[in-house]
């Protein structure tokens, strides 16, 4: 029950220009939010970040592997 509350988290996440991924996918992700919001997103590496009420997915929105950047 609790991981389908975080895939809908994360859709829902999605549908607001948030996409967290791997380093071979940050290009991509870039690419998307520019498209949608027309503008140039913020790139945060999750690895020096720490949230206080929100864990990051573990995993790339694109593939398999460690989620490593938050483009927003």
């Amino acid at each position: 029950m609790a991981h389908l509350q975080q895939e809908e988290l994360q859709t829902e996440r999605d549908a607001i220009g948030m996409y967290v991924v791997c380093k071979e996918h940050v290009e991509l992700a870039i690419d998307m939010f520019v498209d949608e919001y027309e503008d140039a997103p913020d790139v945060v590496d999750l690895k020096e970040t720490k949230f206080s009420d929100w864990d990051p997915p573990v995993k790339c929105k694109e593939c398999e592997k460690k989620a490593e950047f938050l483009v927003v």
